[in-house]
């Protein structure tokens, strides 16, 4: 199914001018929502416009500590992680703008009774061609000299993994999607989605109408509001989250790797500034639901950051003498099984969604955004099979599961 371009989108500047007439509208300016524009708009899939209602990345995108690894325990997942991985990694020739990837390695600590479980999310990954093993305590010293192994722990170290300046993802999604043609419009609010029966036929905003025949949401933790009003249920929570910062003493050296800590509870990252980015692994998010994704506390809570250092240091030992840079509070979409929900919304025509990412989605945006285009210009998803990744399987008792005990790893 291929859309045909339409004449010039036609500002709007009051109630009193013609609508905006586009051919695909997306909702949201996060990752998501500027990938899937790039995507549609090499596609030459018809008049693409994006709809974001403050600036680009103002929601969970611009918060993400924007992890790129491939350690999932889904062949699905993992899959998509590392087809992702492939374009941040030239990303500059791949979409445009800057380098955004700095590879650093991942290592995933556990306690030695889960062992079994990490050794055959290791084989499952190898299979894939993923450049994954476990380390002893001597190998990991050679990786990463700041890092201490207990005895009773175990390491697995993923090579190709890394972060990416996330903001600058975000905004050369952008700016490669405007080059193509694709309309990215900033302050434009939508309040509603317009339906004819079962047909979609554009969205209310702020501005006044936006006609469109395929509207796709990639709302992230706002998903949930959009969908209620069109009688569609989906399951996306908003759930705070909170990232500590801490400067690294002068002594540290520059060699520091990502880590995925289950014995302490914690995720913690290198960033610019000789900064450690640093986060629950724990789960907890989903215990502090947010109402209203626009009005959250956005700082960290202070009771909350000295067990942060103090779990920091006992893997990091020189972290002790780190410098407290505070922190700040984000949010997470979050669905039942931590998965997200790439589909057509049933029983309506024409509108889509790439929601409850769950904390995992920045690895994935650049697949995600393939996907979801062919889906809307070919009628299914090629690449991978997202059928998993479906809304129904919420109501069919069909999640997604994982065997590994750390379910937060996916």
């Amino acid at each position: 199914m291929r859309r045909d371009v339409h004449g010039p989108t036609l500002p709007v500047k009051s109630d009193n001018q013609m609508a905006v007439n586009c051919d695909i509208l997306i909702v949201g300016g996060g990752v998501m929502g500027t990938s899937i524009a790039w995507h549609l708009a090499q596609r030459r899939a018809g008049r693409v416009v994006l709809l974001e209602k403050s600036y680009l990345g103002a929601g969970s995108s611009g918060k993400s500590g924007a992890i790129i690894r491939q350690h999932y325990s889904n062949r699905l997942t993992a899959s998509m992680a590392q087809k992702s991985l492939r374009v941040f990694e030239h990303f500059d020739d791949a979409v445009g703008g800057p380098p955004v990837f700095t590879r650093t390695g991942l290592v995933v600590v556990i306690n030695e009774k889960d062992k079994a479980g990490l050794e055959a999310n290791l084989a499952m990954q190898q299979e894939l061609g993923i450049d994954v093993r476990l380390v002893s305590a001597q190998v990991l010293a050679d990786i990463d000299p700041n890092a201490r192994l207990a005895e009773d722990e175990i390491a697995a170290f993923e090579a190709e993994a890394g972060y990416v300046e996330a903001v600058q993802v975000v905004a050369s999604y952008a700016e490669a999607a405007r080059k193509l043609g694709a309309d990215i419009r900033l302050g434009v609010e939508v309040r509603q989605v317009a339906r004819q029966g079962n047909k979609i036929v554009g969205v209310e905003t702020n501005e006044g109408r936006y006609n469109a025949g395929c509207v796709i949401l990639a709302t992230g933790p706002w998903a949930a509001q959009l969908g209620h009003e069109l009688g569609v249920k989906l399951p996306v929570q908003a759930c705070r989250t909170q990232v500590a910062l801490y400067r690294r003493p002068p002594d540290f050296g520059r060699r520091a790797a990502i880590y995925a800590d289950f014995v302490q509870g914690l995720y913690f990252k290198p960033t610019h500034g000789e900064m450690i980015h640093a986060g629950s692994l724990a789960g907890e998010e989903t215990n502090h639901p947010v109402d209203d994704p626009d009005s959250y506390n956005e700082a960290a809570d202070g009771a909350w950051l000295p067990p942060v250092r103090q779990r920091l240091s006992r893997r990091y030992p020189a972290m002790h003498r780190s410098y407290g840079r505070g922190g700040y509070g984000a949010l997470y979409a979050i669905t039942p099984d931590w998965h997200p929900i790439l589909d057509k919304l049933p029983g309506l025509d024409g509108i889509y969604c790439s929601v409850g990412f769950s904390g995992h989605g920045f690895k994935m945006a650049p697949v995600v955004g393939q996907l979801m285009a062919e889906l809307i210009v070919d009628g299914q998803a090629k690449a991978l099979d997202i059928g998993p990744l479906r809304l129904a399987r919420f109501d069919e008792n069909d999640p997604v599961k994982t065997p590994y005990s750390y379910g937060v790893m996916g």
